[in-house]
Order: structure tokens, then C-alpha cells, then sequence
């Protein structure tokens, strides 16, 4: 709540030249890129480990 009160009382800064909007296509195209890179990478350590495993569970 304390957090909450601090943000209510800040005072909006205007857009300046150093602003990411957010309703661009580079404001899209950044999220659907970190959502696939974040997404890719939680996947390649188990697609790289499996056939090493696999070739392990073998013996």
C-alpha cells in the first residue's frame, strides 16, 4: 500500500525524445522477440541435453 501511495502522488513526466511508445510496430515487434528468446531459451537446454541422455540411459 505504501508503494501504491508513493506512485499516485508522483507527478507524470512528458514524453521526450528518448520514449519507447508503446502502441508503435517496434514496441510490438521488441515483445514478440524477447517473448520468443525468453521462450527459446527455457527450451535449448532440454533439447540439447536429451540425446545425451538418452545416449547415457543406453549403457
Amino acid at each position: 500500500m505504501a508503494i501504491a501511495g508513493s506512485l499516485v502522488n508522483k507527478t507524470r513526466q512528458p514524453a521526450s525524445g528518448g520514449t519507447l511508445p508503446t502502441h508503435g510496430a517496434l514496441f510490438v515487434g521488441l515483445l514478440i522477440g524477447t517473448i520468443l528468446l525468453v521462450g527459446a531459451l527455457t527450451f535449448i537446454p532440454a533439447l540439447a541435453l536429451g540425446p545425451v541422455a538418452e545416449h547415457l540411459s543406453l549403457r
